[in-house]
């Protein structure tokens, strides 16, 4: 008999008890448990491929400071596609005029987009092309000519891929 009535003021009822040594847990038991941290360790990796948002909370945190970031989540217009967790980049730039001076720029590429940092904006914007300009424009303009603002162009815009 396990459990005793003792029926008293104090003690109504006593379960004897037996400790257990770990020691001697059986295998199968530790089969079970082993296998249950595998399933969860392969579901948590299933749902970081799976969705963007549990990725973006298993791998990283919240900053408030854009210095502190190394990547952002885009979260992309509705019916234009589906969310991304894309590298954030910090490049020093020249200035091209005399008092040269280093500019940081900070942008990030999403689908063959880049978007840039504007400081007095306080937010990202895609590259200002020409698109505007009349036709006449375009058929006086001519190449970039020296080798100096060709690599300065293709840092700033990218490869045209």
């Amino acid at each position: 008999m396990s459990r005793f009535h003792v029926g008293g003021k104090v003690v109504d009822k006593v379960d004897l008890l037996r400790k257990k040594h770990w020691a001697c847990v059986d295998f199968g038991d530790a089969a079970i448990v082993l296998g249950g941290l595998v399933a969860l360790n392969i579901l948590v990796w299933l749902f970081t491929a799976w969705s963007v948002d549990f990725k973006s909370f298993v791998h990283y945190s919240k900053v408030n400071d854009i210095y502190l970031a190394d990547a952002c989540k885009i979260i992309p217009s509705k019916f234009s596609g589906s969310k991304e967790v894309v590298p954030l980049h910090f490049r020093k730039q020249t200035s091209n005029s005399s008092s040269s001076t280093n500019v940081e720029e900070i942008y990030f590429d999403f689908r063959k987009q880049r978007f840039t940092y504007s400081k007095e904006k306080d937010t990202f914007f895609k590259l200002p092309y020409p698109t505007k300009e009349t036709f006449g424009y375009y058929l006086k303009s001519t190449s970039h000519g020296f080798k100096a603002k060709v690599l300065s162009t293709s840092e700033k815009c990218g490869c045209n891929v």
